[in-house]
């Protein structure tokens, strides 16, 4: 994770973490997968989690639009 990812990461519940690593996507598979081997990036303001697909490893990622959290706080 970089630093910027790890604390909005951080600032999630883990029973919501739980769920967000539950409900990736992963294009090969072309449905909504687990997500694991994950890191995090920020981009555009968003939490991005990349990582790979539990059923057949091929790449999956998942946004958490963390942008649209702040915004709704102001």
């Amino acid at each position: 994770f970089t630093t910027e990812a790890a604390l909005l990461w951080g600032g999630i519940p883990v029973e919501i973490q739980k769920r967000i690593l539950k409900n990736a996507f992963c294009a090969k598979c072309n449905t909504v997968v687990e997500i694991v081997n994950y890191y995090g990036t920020v981009e555009n303001g968003d939490l991005v989690l990349d990582g790979t697909c539990a059923f057949c490893g091929h790449a999956a990622a998942r946004v958490i639009e963390t942008s649209q959290a702040s915004h709704k706080n102001n």
